[in-house]
């Protein structure tokens, strides 16, 4: 069966109805692809500094009372956060915290590649906790952020 506006179930939006917002079922809410593209381009962003800043000759952030530890946790926490908006279940959600732990990781493994760098299993910690942590507080806070943000928008 080819795919047409009246058997797509996407909710994509309704080219005739010329208003941007307005659905093929007649709501009025956003697709994804309104929220998507945003978070999406944020998202690349933010693994585009982190990854540059873990890359980074000289580490940025200072040792001192372990205050890299918070910038490790409250930066794998924004990037796991921002996909477990749209997560879908928890499955979608294991996989977001895969993906982004597999990441720490990586880069994380990548420093001991680099001179002037050491990787840390304290970091690696931090990192994976972020992960973690961010996966959890976008799937719970995921389904209130998206309807203010709906009520914001209409």
């Amino acid at each position: 069966m080819p795919m047409t506006l009246e058997n797509d179930r996407d909710n994509h939006i309704n080219p005739q109805s010329g208003d941007g917002f307005a659905l093929t079922d007649g709501s009025t809410t956003p697709s994804f692809s309104t929220y998507g593209r945003i978070a999406l381009y944020s998202w690349g962003a933010m693994m585009s500094v982190i990854a540059a800043l873990s890359l980074w000759p000289q580490g940025v952030i200072s040792d001192v009372h372990h205050l890299d530890k918070v910038g490790h946790f409250a930066a794998y926490t924004a990037l796991a956060f921002v996909p477990s908006l749209f997560a879908r279940s928890t499955r979608h959600a294991i996989f977001i915290a895969l993906v982004i732990c597999t990441i720490g990781i990586g880069l994380e493994g990548a420093q001991a590649l680099l001179p002037a760098r050491i990787p840390s299993l304290l970091d690696l910690a931090a990192n994976l906790s972020g992960g973690i942590f961010g996966t959890l507080a976008g799937m719970i806070s995921g389904p209130y952020l998206k309807s203010r943000l709906d009520q914001l928008l209409t």
